[in-house]
């Protein structure tokens, strides 16, 4: 199965990589002998229509602070069950990995899966604040109608509803490009004025008081940016693991016009914030729709 180039839509630094082979998504599926291959393809087909695509990819650290000096290590976590890691990330996928601080920037490296987490390490980049960051390049899903339609309800995206409704596609699969945004909040010594600083991800959710100091009953006020400003309508989710007792995770709301939602906290633990945007893709010969995730990740005890 032959994969090609294109050029992504959003920013020309991005490229969007398909991958090589089919067996690389048929994780768990196995051909029967003596099946013709006509048929075994039409049933990896189906089975690629089931929505793999439907995870969050988040940074996880063992400790969300760090002592001076201390060699920063990471995890990425892939899945929905926060704060376990339902599958590896794909390493071959990951861009720009990196920790910052106020004093400047070091490469996460050391990529490596272990179980069902993706580990690395960088070098420690100074005191205050530490933010880690890193991004997929897109990939391409197709899902079966009804998966689809269902993961749009489940997102919240009631626009790419509408659209399909609208235009008679309610019942055609789903042709998706997507790509994923990531940061965590960290800090070595005490927090300072860092927790704020933008990336520059084509999307990112911005922490607009530092999360790593909120009590339970208090609020953190968040911004999303897509492209650079600020983007009204999109439903943010928040998990939490407390230091006792489930995870659990909660729909807070949409996005205003300043793309500003506040993030009720209830407990002392490890959150996680998500949202994304789904738009037409630019590129029709690619895929019907473009999505982009973004998750933020941290602590506050």
């Amino acid at each position: 199965m032959k994969c090609y180039d294109s050029s992504f839509s959003a920013t020309n630094q991005y490229v969007f990589e398909c991958r090589s082979d089919l067996a690389a998504n048929l994780v768990g599926y196995h051909f029967q002998p003596g099946l013709k291959s006509g048929t075994a393809m039409r049933k990896a087909l189906v089975f690629l229509s089931i929505p793999l695509l439907a995870h969050d990819l988040y940074f996880l650290p063992p400790s969300f602070r760090l002592q001076p000096g201390e060699k920063i290590r990471i995890a990425f976590h892939n899945g929905d069950a926060f704060p376990e890691s339902e599958t590896n990330a794909p390493i071959e996928r990951i861009r720009n990995a990196q920790a910052m601080s106020k004093t400047g920037s070091t490469p996460i490296t050391g990529l490596r899966k272990s179980g069902k987490e993706v580990l690395g390490e960088a070098a420690f980049p100074g005191s205050g604040d530490v933010i880690l960051s890193a991004r997929t390049v897109p990939n391409f899903i197709q899902m079966e109608p009804t998966k689809f339609e269902a993961y749009l309800k489940e997102e919240g995206l009631d626009h790419a509803l509408r659209w399909r409704s609208e235009h008679g596609q309610s019942k055609l699969p789903g042709k998706e490009r997507y790509s994923k945004y990531v940061k965590a909040l960290m800090f070595s010594g005490e927090p300072s004025s860092f927790f704020d600083h933008v990336v520059g991800f084509v999307i990112e959710i911005i922490a607009e008081s530092n999360p790593s100091l909120l009590k339970p009953g208090e609020k953190l006020p968040i911004r999303v940016q897509f492209r650079g400003k600020p983007v009204v309508g999109l439903a943010v989710e928040s998990a939490v693991a407390p230091l006792v007792g489930k995870a659990k995770v909660t729909v807070v709301g949409k996005t205003d016009k300043g793309g500003r939602v506040s993030v009720p906290i209830t407990h002392r633990g490890r959150w996680r914030i998500h949202t994304m945007v789904m738009e037409r893709c630019a590129e029709q010969a690619a895929a019907d729709w473009e999505s982009f995730w973004a998750t933020l990740t941290f602590e506050n005890r």
